[in-house]
């Protein structure tokens, strides 16, 4: 519904707390980023180039974001301290949202994608439908900022309050897309640890299997569910207040976290993924959805996976 100031003044949690909130945790998961960031570059030389170029645009973005959000903080904590219509009214620093986020969600979707396709031998059926959704949410975003940028968001006089609901933007394909790709792609990589694990005897072998699908869920769980938040939250709160936008502040550097998490996780598997052996002698894993899996052990240590899931 149209915001008064009388409502304002009456309800400042409904529409200032999800900022504080937004701040404090942009401040915790921008710390997360540096410290899995730098745990990356210590052992960076072992990436290829284009994995390299991948997790420096976007840390960079998230970094970027980060400055944009303190910089929103300080307008409305300090520079327009107690003014109440200022402090719902959104500058451009909020209305670049949609693309900071997609900026940071879509080359890390890309880049599983890109494993997927490869898991599932080059099926161009799976490239397709998940570029679909990628580039669904691409446009979309697209879509969003320019028409946020084209509305006025403030308040209204009282007498507008019961006139109707603002012109509300319309963004259902641009929060819908993530989860879905989400689900799709960790249900891809999922499918494949699990039918691996049907031929597989050794209990070493069967332990790194394991550490990967734990290390799997930790890194897609997190943007899933806050992707989903951000659905459920618009479609019940957009017209009664602002939280919903707390869930889509942080859902772009979840996705950064992701990455890391799935990057520095393979390379502690790659270094010794349990005491008493090594993995540095990595296997030939071949997999077809209609034939068992094979494993060729070019030495006598248990192998890992990881190379298969994420490559170098």
């Amino acid at each position: 519904m149209p915001l008064s100031l009388a409502g304002l003044e009456a309800h400042p949690g409904r529409y200032i707390g999800p900022q504080l909130v937004s701040l404090a945790l942009e401040a915790v998961l921008t710390g997360i980023v540096i410290n899995q960031s730098l745990t990356f570059w210590e052992r960076a030389e072992r990436e290829r180039a284009v994995v390299r170029t991948l997790v420096s645009f976007v840390t960079i973005v998230a970094f970027f974001q980060s400055g944009v959000r303190f910089y929103a903080a300080w307008r409305l904590f300090v520079e327009d301290f107690g003014n109440w219509i200022s402090s719902v009214l959104f500058v451009w620093a909020d209305k670049i949202q949609s693309t900071t986020t997609v900026l940071m969600a879509a080359p890390v979707q890309g880049f599983l994608i890109w494993r997927c396709w490869t898991l599932f031998n080059r099926n161009r059926f799976v490239l397709v439908s998940l570029l679909a959704l990628l580039l669904a949410q691409l446009v979309s975003s697209i879509i969003v900022t320019v028409q946020t940028f084209q509305i006025h968001f403030g308040v209204v006089p009282q007498a507008e309050v019961e006139a109707g609901p603002l012109p509300k933007v319309p963004v259902p394909a641009q929060l819908m897309s993530p989860p879905v790709l989400d689900v799709l792609v960790t249900g891809i990589l999922l499918a494949f640890l699990a039918r691996s694990k049907q031929h597989v005897t050794s209990s070493r072998f069967r332990r790194i299997l394991r550490r990967l699908t734990v290390m799997i869920w930790e890194a897609a769980l997190p943007p899933c569910v806050c992707a989903v938040m951000t659905v459920l939250t618009y479609l019940t709160l957009v017209n009664k207040n602002y939280w919903d936008l707390t869930f889509q502040a942080i859902l772009g550097k979840l996705y950064v976290i992701s990455l890391f998490v799935t990057l520095n996780g393979r390379a502690d598997l790659q270094d010794g993924p349990a005491p008493g052996f090594s993995t540095n002698h990595l296997s030939n894993l071949g997999w077809a959805l209609s034939t068992p899996i094979r494993v060729d052990v070019r030495t006598n240590d248990p192998v890992s996976v990881a190379h298969s899931l994420m490559p170098r």
